[in-house]
């Protein structure tokens, strides 16, 4: 945090979000959404993680067969398959769906009767995430900090360059260190069906 009010602000230092001075109150606010808003704008391979979901005794309204909760700390669902094996094409929707006690839920909607699921998690150790990805979320903060802290929209612009480039070539870097994955069988043909079917005004069997 410090970092980025050295960038974005030049404010006092802080020990905490919870010290008394102005930054640390600006930090408190916006950190957490802001961190959890770049963790969801890609598929960061530092944040996937795969999970088997249990299924919902509630059933979705209709159209789908079964409802699997997402987990609390899911930022963005990576893919969804029916096997151990992490292969097949599942049709699924990510909604929400009413409890018995009146409460909604993020679930999955699907007609697989099992989900194995890879997903974003929300990451709040620093420590856990890449130098790269760190470097976004300081230039994030610095922005913020230019503008409340600093009162300069000349450096906030000169910030948001930044920002973009060390986006990039963070997205650069993690797609590097991921292997690249085959397709699913069935993944290519159903979207060249698709489009076939679209093409000749077919019926789409929407959900």
């Amino acid at each position: 945090m410090n970092a980025a009010l050295r960038r974005g602000g030049g404010a006092k230092r802080i020990l905490a979000l919870t010290d008394s001075v102005g930054s640390a109150g600006i930090a408190a606010d916006v950190l957490t959404s802001e961190r959890d808003d770049l963790l969801r704008s890609g598929v960061w391979n530092f944040a996937i993680t795969r999970i088997k979901l249990g299924q919902l005794s509630t059933a979705p309204a209709f159209g789908w067969t079964y409802a699997y909760s997402l987990p609390s700390d899911c930022e963005r669902v990576v893919s969804v398959h029916d096997n151990a094996d992490g292969t097949g094409v599942v049709p699924y929707k990510v909604e929400s769906i009413l409890q018995s006690d009146s409460s909604y839920i993020n679930v999955i909607a699907t007609d697989a009767s099992d989900i194995y699921l890879r997903y974003c998690r929300q990451i709040t150790d620093p420590n856990l995430m890449t130098a790269s990805f760190r470097q976004v979320l300081i230039l994030r903060m610095a922005k913020i900090f230019a503008i409340s802290i600093a009162k300069s929209n000349p450096l906030f612009a000169a910030l948001d360059q930044e920002e973009q480039r060390a986006y990039r070539q963070a997205r650069s870097i993690d797609g590097i260190e991921d292997y690249p994955e085959r397709l699913p069988e069935g993944s290519w043909a159903s979207s060249r069906r698709s489009r076939n079917w679209q093409r000749d005004n077919s019926t789409w069997p929407l959900r």
